[in-house]
C-alpha cells in the first residue's frame, strides 16, 4: 500500500496535467478533423471545377454536332427535292401528249362510228434500276356493224403510238340496230415513237 507521503507532488498538479493532456488531444483531433474537412472540400471544389469545365466543352461540342445534323438534314431534303423534281420532269418527258393520243383515236374512226368514253389508266412499276410507266386506254363506242369495229382496230394497230390493240366485247344495243364495243390498247414508248418519226 502506498503511503500518502510517498507522492510529494500535490494532486491539483496531477489534475491540471491530465486536463492539459485532454485539451492537447482535443486540439489535435479538432485540427485533424479541420484539415480533413478542408482537404475534402478542396477536392470536391476541384472536382466541380473540372465538371463545369467539361460541361462547357461538352456543350460546345453538342452545339456543333446539332448544327452539323441540321445542315445534313437540310442537304438531304434539298437532294430529295431535286430527285423528285427530276423524276417529275423525266416522267413528263417520257409520256406522250394526251392531245396527240386523242387526235389519233378520233381521226381513225370509221364512218358512222363514235366514241362515247375514253378512259386512261397509268400504272407505275418501280425496280432497283428504273421506273416503268404503263398507260392503258379503254375505248367505249358505238359502230354500225362488226366490219366497222374490225376496221377501227386495224387502223389503231397501224398507229405507232399504240400497242396491243384488242377487242374486249362487241354486242348489239338495246334497239338491236347498232353494235356497242369496247377496245383496250396500250400507249407505246415515247422514245421508240420519236425514233420512228425521225426515220
Amino acid at each position: 500500500m502506498k503511503h500518502p507521503f510517498d507522492d510529494f507532488i500535490p494532486p491539483s498538479w496531477h489534475k491540471q496535467r491530465a486536463d492539459s493532456r485532454v485539451i492537447r488531444i482535443g486540439i489535435v483531433l479538432v485540427a485533424l478533423v479541420s484539415i480533413s474537412t478542408v482537404s475534402a472540400f478542396a477536392s470536391t471544389l476541384s472536382g466541380w471545377h473540372n465538371i463545369l469545365k467539361d460541361r462547357g466543352s461538352v456543350a460546345s461540342r453538342w452545339n456543333d454536332a446539332s448544327e452539323r445534323v441540321h445542315a445534313y438534314v437540310k442537304v438531304q431534303k434539298d437532294i430529295q427535292d431535286v430527285i423528285d423534281e427530276v423524276t417529275a420532269i423525266s416522267s413528263l418527258g417520257n409520256s406522250t401528249p394526251r392531245s396527240l393520243l386523242l387526235w389519233e383515236l378520233t381521226q381513225t374512226l370509221p364512218t358512222d362510228t363514235r366514241l362515247d368514253d375514253i378512259r386512261f389508266e397509268t400504272r407505275k412499276r418501280s425496280t432497283e434500276e428504273e421506273t416503268q410507266l404503263t398507260e392503258t386506254v379503254m375505248l367505249l363506242g358505238v359502230a354500225p356493224d362488226d366490219a366497222s369495229i374490225s376496221s377501227y382496230i386495224d387502223a389503231l394497230s397501224g398507229v405507232a403510238y399504240f400497242a396491243n390493240v384488242s377487242l374486249m366485247y362487241a354486242q348489239l344495243d338495246t334497239a338491236g340496230e347498232r353494235r356497242n364495243f369496247s377496245i383496250q390498247l396500250q400507249v407505246g414508248d415515247t422514245m421508240q415513237v420519236a425514233t420512228g418519226n425521225s426515220e
